[in-house]
């Protein structure tokens, strides 16, 4: 006869298995741009959409600022996702520019960076040099392009 403790140790280890599986599967299944727990909940609540492109010019028009198609890699996109109510047309974008890139001519400085909606995942300190480059609030640290905007910042 099989004890009781052999049984419930069995139960627990089956648990644990299967819990430790399905947290795997989510880990694979979520874009590069969803970094730990809090984001991968909001992603599956429908707060956030994220969204990764290989290159800029593979993401959909709008994600990403015109001028970086030809020159940005490795896109992480976040939305507001529909669960998220009016999102204002927020927007943020992460990605990887190419050596030598600069910003457009027609940028202008501003007076101060700001921060993106909190769509979570892990944005260093942006310091505090943004310019305005086509309606998208963009910070460029090293090779990395920190960007954002909303309707009422492109119109």
């Amino acid at each position: 006869m099989v004890s009781t403790k052999k049984v419930l140790l069995g139960a627990v280890t089956a648990i644990v298995g299967v819990v430790g599986a399905g947290s795997a599967a989510l880990a694979v299944t979520m874009p590069s741009g969803v970094d730990g727990p809090g984001a991968a909940l909001a992603e599956l609540q429908g707060h956030t959409a994220t969204s990764d492109h290989d290159t800029a010019d593979a993401a959909p028009r709008g994600d990403v600022p015109d001028w970086t198609r030809a020159v940005g890699s490795d896109v992480t996109v976040v939305r507001p996702g529909k669960a998220a109510g009016d999102d204002g047309g927020s927007i943020r974008v992460h990605m990887t520019l190419a050596d030598g890139t600069s910003l457009p001519a027609d940028c202008t400085p501003l007076d101060q960076v700001g921060m993106p909606f909190d769509g979570g995942g892990r944005w260093p300190d942006l310091g505090d040099t943004a310019q305005l480059c086509d309606g998208w609030v963009t910070v460029v640290l090293d090779d990395q392009l920190y960007a954002w905007t909303d309707d009422q910042t492109r119109g």
